[in-house]
């Protein structure tokens, strides 16, 4: 019995896969003898003129989505160009302030190099490499020193005028006193009148010019040099004469009424000093012992 089940149930479904594709050959031949005939004509035309319409709202609707893809490849290489535009120009950019910055040191060395060449004295040119920030303390550190021919005593100038001195040396670097500390001494001339009197440092970054006499013409704007005059018995010019010291900014009578005295702006931008140029105008002599000023 089982088996006569299994067989009727195995007959009923071969009945149920003939049977419909038997409706459809039939279908299919009763189309192919009447698709001449009027009604199909007909009917095939009514089916396109309904499926027109839908034919196009799927054709738009491809085209959308095909235009949505492609709109969003594009973004997607707009992005990369942008990105590797971006890079290009940071790379331009940096190349450009390297060459801005090495122009500067160029136009810095030439300076330098054209100072140098009209002094008669042998010189060295030397990167600063510290400095107090607060200008508390007024040195500054150059990174050449013995072993460059650096010497104690050295005068230090820039392309515009006076640094300072040098007041400690080491091996490979140098401190330099600055001509606002209140240690410095220069005997100065007014570069007009040819007033005479000794510039010291004072607290800040100015310069105080003392000792000049009270008939001696000396006034706002005038410029400041040194003499290269020694100065008492104790003191000495470690200055060739010439070299630009500031100018004066303010002019006042000395207590005693026999002698006025002038502040002045320094001729260099101590503060903002990168390269400077060191003068050995005493001649060479052996490494000494750093003496306070």
């Amino acid at each position: 019995m089982a088996t006569f089940g299994r067989a009727r149930r195995a007959q009923n479904g071969g009945n149920a896969f003939v049977r419909p594709l038997g409706f459809l050959l039939t279908v299919s031949l009763a189309l192919l003898l009447l698709r001449d005939t009027a009604a199909v004509r007909g009917a095939s035309s009514f089916a396109t003129e309904l499926l027109v319409p839908a034919e196009r709202v799927l054709g738009a609707v491809g085209s959308s989505v095909s235009g949505f893809w492609q709109s969003i490849a594009e973004i997607e290489n707009l992005r990369s160009d942008r990105d590797a535009l971006h890079a290009q120009v940071d790379r331009y950019v940096l190349e450009n302030v390297q060459l801005r910055e090495q122009a500067f040191q160029a136009q810095q060395a030439a300076q330098l190099a054209a100072v140098a060449k009209a002094l008669p004295y042998k010189t060295v040119a030397g990167p600063v490499i510290a400095r107090d920030p607060t200008g508390v303390l007024h040195t500054i550190v150059l990174g050449i020193g013995a072993q460059d021919g650096v010497f104690l005593d050295d005068v230090v100038i820039s392309d515009q005028g006076v640094v300072g001195r040098v007041s400690e040396v080491g091996a490979n670097y140098s401190k330099v006193l600055l001509v606002t500390d209140s240690g410095s001494a220069v005997s100065a001339l007014v570069q007009g009148s040819r007033a005479a009197g000794i510039v010291r440092g004072q607290f800040g970054d100015t310069l105080m010019m003392d000792w000049i006499l009270q008939t001696e013409d000396v006034k706002v704007g005038d410029v400041v040099i040194t003499a290269g005059l020694a100065i008492g018995n104790d003191l000495r010019s470690l200055y060739p004469k010439g070299l630009v010291l500031g100018k004066v900014v303010e002019v006042t009578k000395g207590e005693n009424g026999t002698f006025q005295r002038a502040i002045l702006t320094p001729a260099v931008d101590l503060r903002h000093l990168e390269n400077v140029l060191v003068v050995n105008v005493q001649g060479a002599k052996p490494l000494q012992t750093p003496r306070v000023p």
